[in-house]
């Protein structure tokens, strides 16, 4: 029909159907930017961890911590903390920033969303407040600083995955909210127990498992919490 024949009513309705279409591509280019921002971060990491730990003398992905990257005194110190956790730290809080904008959290799951960026402050740490070599409980300054926000960080993440899993939209989804429970839950057991001697050989592992199972809470979020036009969900991952 051509636009000059159309009443006032009529242009009206088909110019908010424009601008809900233009706002649902424009989401939908944000979500698929989110997607890219994640798994850059996701092969970044990995590329990180392999290389640092190739190019570090001694060091064990199985037993040492990762922010032994950058231990104070420590050969490639000063590179892996720019090349590595820096990079994390961008890469990451852009990621959650636009995640968070397309996920419609309310209640206990919007805090949640919030202590996430618990994750990005943890890389942040290491460059800040490094850790000394060995990353021992008592050290300098700046080790006992690590050690405290690191506590902070850990359990931080811990609630803010555990309190996401309350999202509305996961009561059609109980197996995604049981993981996100579950996970939450497991945060501060895990690190409780990476941080025994007894269990130190094994220390680096527990740390990188935990990396892992907030890589999953990331996809999660995207394919599940984003809330669309037609009511659906996202992709399932």
């Amino acid at each position: 029909m051509p636009t000059h024949n159309l009443t006032g009513l009529q242009r009206l309705k088909s110019l908010l159907g424009w601008r809900s279409f233009h706002s649902s591509r424009t989401e939908m280019t944000r979500e698929r930017l989110a997607w890219t921002l994640l798994w850059t971060a996701i092969v970044y990491a990995l590329g990180f961890y392999f290389i640092g730990a190739a190019i570090k003398p001694g060091y064990s992905q199985l037993s040492d911590f990762i922010s032994e990257y950058n231990a104070t005194g420590t050969a490639w110190a000063c590179v892996l903390t720019y090349v590595g956790f820096a990079v994390m730290t961008v890469l990451l809080s852009i990621f959650l920033w636009l995640a968070s904008s397309l996920v419609e959290a309310r209640g206990l799951s919007r805090v949640g969303t919030w202590l996430l960026w618990a994750f990005p402050a943890s890389y942040l740490i290491a460059v800040v407040a490094p850790c000394d070599a060995g990353c021992p409980v008592e050290g300098s300054n700046s080790q006992m600083l690590h050690n405290l926000l690191g506590v902070v960080t850990y359990f931080a993440m811990g609630v803010g995955v555990f309190l996401l899993g309350f999202h509305g939209r996961l009561k059609a989804y109980p197996l995604r909210r049981a993981y996100l429970w579950l996970t939450g839950l497991a945060f501060p057991i895990v690190f409780v127990l990476m941080v025994q001697p007894e269990l130190g050989d094994w220390a680096g592992l527990m740390q990188r498992l935990l990396d892992l199972s907030m890589a999953v809470v990331f996809m999660l979020m995207l394919s599940t919490l984003i809330e669309r036009p037609n009511g659906a969900a996202g992709t399932s991952s």
